[in-house]
């Protein structure tokens, strides 16, 4: 999901709206999307970024955790994002600069997208990680699914003949 923010760099305060309908393929995250993305988004130049907000609507296909049946489950994300323009963010310059075993402590800045080429906001990558922390841990069909239904044989009907003589021990002491 491309969108070209050409016109919207121009000027700070400037504002675009967008409600577009997309396929998206997550095949590589075993995720398998069984409805076109859904976004309305509100795009602001605040100056230093591009600040997205606005909603995705998407179904998923899942699998129930308890009668393993196929379901789909749809998926309504609040979004809040920001782009900036790459200029060799904090963490490209720290990753540089350090050893192997020092750590580096992650800023709000390097939690931000950078806009492409040819000022193009490639939407796709927030898209998939908003998808994945939005799906449920244990995905069920229904709050009431009671799970695999197993049926067992009934023992008075299906009596081992080698066991027979349990039965009558069993039945003559009572």
């Amino acid at each position: 999901m491309k969108i070209d923010v050409s016109d919207l760099l121009k000027s700070v305060g400037a504002k675009l709206n967008i409600e577009k309908s997309e396929e998206l393929s997550l095949k590589e995250d075993d995720l398998n999307l069984s409805s076109p993305v859904s976004l309305k988004l509100d795009l602001v130049n605040t100056g230093r970024t591009i600040l997205v907000t606005g909603t995705v609507r998407v179904k998923v296909k899942l699998n129930c955790c308890r009668c393993l049946k196929d379901f789909e489950c749809p998926v309504s994300i609040k979004i809040d994002e920001q782009y900036r323009k790459p200029k060799g963010s904090a963490l490209a310059r720290n990753e540089q600069n350090r050893t192997k075993e020092e750590e580096i402590e992650l800023k709000e800045k390097d939690f931000v997208f950078e806009i492409g080429e040819n000022n193009i906001l490639d939407f796709d990558e927030a898209v998939r990680q908003n998808i994945i922390t939005a799906l449920p841990i244990k995905p069920l069909c229904d709050k009431a699914c009671k799970g695999i239904k197993i049926e067992l044989p009934s023992a008075r009907k299906n009596i081992d003949p080698r066991l027979a003589k349990l039965k009558e021990f069993k039945n003559a002491g009572t």
